[in-house]
């Protein structure tokens, strides 16, 4: 997944690195993208404590079908989506969201995250692996790595984000079009860090830059990268 550079030159930079700036999208209050983080956040400590005998915290067993998770794409829906994704940009970035919006004229962009995903066994019309991708993606920037994790890596992830995502009762309600809404955001937006670690490598000033940015963003949705470490069991508390 962190080989998401066909937008590589578009990431936002200035002249400066501590005045680096990375848009980082938000998904609507009703999609209860803070009650997800917290359940996210309980199954990692739970994880790390074998002790713990009190379960009164722990997110509800699995109440929803799985096929709630999936979506059909709607073409006209990617659209709007793909243009409010570039407003967001364009308001800090002018220079950046023009090339992003000339490349997503020339190329099927979602095509090509899809095939992407796809050698990871993941499916760009879930919610639960759009999520996985992006947090994937934002905790290897948070580190500054361009590495890409294995596939049992994300799987396990995967199962992560589904199970918190199986629980949350905005899924349950949750229409076609906050589904895709909410993937499309997220891929877009783990396509941006992705192709923003790569650009940076060779500038250690702006990688850290990056690395602060895609933290504050990811702590403003409730989720300290800091405070987790991604294995073969995915995300624990660190």
């Amino acid at each position: 997944m962190t080989t998401f550079t066909f937008v590589a030159g578009v990431s936002p930079r200035t002249g400066s690195a501590q005045d680096f700036s990375m848009p980082m999208i938000q998904i609507a209050p009703d999609f209860a993208m803070s009650n997800l983080n917290r359940e996210l956040l309980d199954r990692r400590n739970a994880a790390q404590n074998d002790d713990n005998t009190n379960t009164s915290n722990a997110p509800a067993p699995l109440q929803l079908d799985r096929s709630v998770l999936r979506f059909t794409p709607d073409q006209g829906r990617r659209a709007e989506n793909m243009q409010g994704f570039l407003s967001q940009i364009r308001e800090s970035d002018p220079e950046g969201a023009a090339k992003l919006e000339a490349i997503f004229a020339s190329a099927d962009v979602m095509t090509m995250i899809a095939d992407a995903m796809t050698s990871m066994g993941m499916d760009a019309n879930n919610v639960a692996d759009a999520y996985a991708v992006w947090w994937i993606s934002s905790y290897q920037a948070s580190q500054g790595s361009a590495k890409t994790p294995p596939r049992r890596q994300y799987q396990a992830v995967r199962q992560q984000s589904e199970g918190a995502l199986l629980s949350s009762k905005a899924m349950a309600s949750a229409s076609e079009a906050e589904k895709q809404q909410f993937a499309e955001a997220y891929l877009l937006q783990a396509a941006l860090i992705d192709s923003g670690v790569q650009e940076m490598q060779p500038n250690p000033a702006q990688l850290d830059a990056l690395k602060t940015a895609v933290k504050k963003g990811a702590l403003a949705s409730g989720l300290d990268l800091d405070r987790m470490i991604l294995t073969d069991k995915g995300f624990l508390a660190n």
